[in-house]
């Protein structure tokens, strides 16, 4: 009699509780018993003369309540792989499914070692779909909720059960529906540290932090002074009296037409875990996995994998992008540091990155960086013989923040012309900010441009 056994990793997680697996094999409709079972694994046997099975998993997480919100169940998981029995009824053949064009890519089959008439599937459960709790549980998901338009990048909350960062968010812009290779690009984000969290299932009070990425400024003064696209003093806050810069992450990210996901591991505090380690290749790569398997890229697409990919940091969060740099130089293909700390001491180590890849892109921005970027593009173009388009240090340096020079900052820092030379001020035009550009809906902004100029 021919054997089935699935497992998936991380079983017993808050995420994969062993209650909420329900993990079936079915025949003809009917549903097969099962011959044994144990945390985080099924077995099924398989009755002769059987001609096609099908695997059923739905991974569901239960939360009590969460201050004013009451008690939740979701699916966070939901496979579905058929299976031929070939071979005399000795072997299984995982059939082909036309929305992957090849089998679920999520389930990994193989015949069991050692093991007659048996088969071995594993469902990928690294990373899982927690978006319906985030909306829930996070404070001014309603403003982002108000605000995301039709055809904007759809936002995914992804919770990742092996490890840190627990909460990754992922941009998937409408050009991934159908990307031109099987190598879908992606982008990894790092900000600046946040607040501390341990658990999906507690008050999240930052995601005004992410929309202040994600959504884009309007050109509109009587808009709340956090949405609006130059500074103005926060009511709220006599301390930070001037209100950050939002950076229109997925604006840029649609208008650049690009098929690139930006990944957003969440940090608690200031530790990223996994995502600056050699392993951040791995992770997105299972990102992407999950995305595909949903239909929110590639639709009825196969092959699909990890591209080019890119680390991208802001701020603070510059410590981390340099670290996942540092552990991952040969995989990296794009790096963009949005005035990031860090960067003067690892100079030398992106100069001989770069100089050793022809398809290698390093854009900068600067507040405080100035000397910093402008110091490793001039290393770059003085070995290179010449300018070397993939090599951006924008602006060069502290001149192109004096009046006229760039219309975008003159329109910014406009009602508080004292603020000018402010420092702390051209830092937050640094997430921004823009090539030289004009103020209003169609502001061009940092990244967009990085974008552009990619070679994603």
């Amino acid at each position: 009699m021919l054997k089935l056994r699935v497992i998936w990793p991380n079983a017993g997680h808050a995420l994969l509780p062993e209650a909420g697996a329900d993990v079936r094999l079915e025949a003809g409709g009917a549903p097969l018993p099962l011959a044994s079972m144990s945390p985080g694994v099924r077995e099924f046997d398989i009755p002769d003369g059987t001609a096609r099975v099908v695997l059923k998993a739905t991974f569901t997480a239960s939360f009590g309540a969460v201050g004013r919100v009451g008690p939740m169940s979701h699916p966070v998981l939901q496979v579905e792989q058929p299976y031929d029995v070939v071979a005399g009824g000795t072997m299984l053949e995982a059939a082909n499914i036309p929305a992957y064009v090849k089998s679920h890519p999520l389930v990994d089959t193989k015949v069991m070692a050692n093991v007659n008439g048996a088969a071995l599937a594993q469902i990928r459960t690294e990373f899982v779909n927690i978006t319906p709790f985030w909306m829930a549980y996070a404070a001014f998901a309603s403003e982002y909720i108000a605000e995301h338009q039709p055809g904007d990048p759809e936002l995914v909350a992804l919770g990742y059960t092996g490890g840190k960062p627990l909460i990754w968010f992922a941009s998937v812009p409408a050009a991934c529906a159908a990307p031109p290779a099987p190598g879908v690009g992606c982008i990894v984000f790092f900000r600046p540290e946040s607040y501390t969290y341990t658990r999906i299932d507690e008050a999240h009070h930052q995601m005004f932090g992410l929309n202040r990425y994600l959504l884009k400024p309007v050109d509109d003064l009587f808009a709340e002074v956090w949405r609006i696209d130059r500074f103005r003093p926060d009511p709220a806050d006599n301390n930070n009296p001037f209100v950050h810069l939002r950076a229109g992450f997925e604006d840029a990210l649609s208008r650049s037409q690009k098929p690139v996901v930006i990944l957003h591991p969440w940090p608690s505090g200031s530790d990223f875990g996994a995502a600056i380690g050699a392993s951040l290749p791995a992770l997105a790569g299972g990102a992407l996995r999950l995305l595909w398997a949903e239909q929110r890229l590639a639709r009825n697409r196969g092959a699909i994998q990890l591209g080019r990919l890119g680390v991208a940091g802001y701020s603070a969060g510059g410590l981390s992008l340099w670290a996942a740099f540092a552990s991952n130089r040969q995989r990296v293909s794009e790096v963009y540091a949005f005035d990031a700390r860090g960067t003067s001491s690892n100079a030398p180590a992106v100069i001989q990155w770069f100089n050793a890849r022809s398809d290698a892109v390093l854009r900068m921005t600067g507040g405080y960086q100035l000397t910093a970027n402008e110091g490793i593009r001039i290393s770059i173009e003085k070995l290179a013989g010449g300018p070397v388009a993939r090599v951006t240090a924008t602006p060069p340096d502290s001149k192109a923040y004096e009046a006229g020079k760039n219309p975008l900052w003159d329109h910014v820092i406009a009602a508080y012309p004292h603020l000018r030379e402010g420092k702390d001020y051209w830092h937050q035009f640094a997430i921004f900010g823009g090539y030289v550009a004009m103020p209003g809906p169609f502001t061009l902004t940092f990244l967009q441009q990085f974008l552009q100029d990619s070679l994603f």
